[in-house]
């Protein structure tokens, strides 16, 4: 298995629980806001980045969760 290293967000806006998931929405200064969609089991299954704001990240990162893993 090959350990991929993530870059460190420079600000956390949020960590919520969505269901048994886990929605974190951080911001890198080259990539804007982004979320971080986390199972129960702590893989990462799907990370978007580019969003203006947090709100409007953690708004589609909550879609998308509800959408693909609820």
């Amino acid at each position: 298995m090959v350990h991929q290293e993530k870059a460190m967000y420079q600000k956390i806006y949020c960590v919520n629980h969505v269901g048994k998931n886990l929605l974190i929405v951080g911001y890198h200064p080259d990539k804007l806001w982004e979320f971080r969609a986390v199972t129960s089991e702590g893989i990462v299954v799907q990370e978007v980045n580019s969003f203006e704001t947090a709100e409007l990240a953690e708004n589609q990162g909550k879609k998308w969760i509800e959408d693909h893993l609820l």
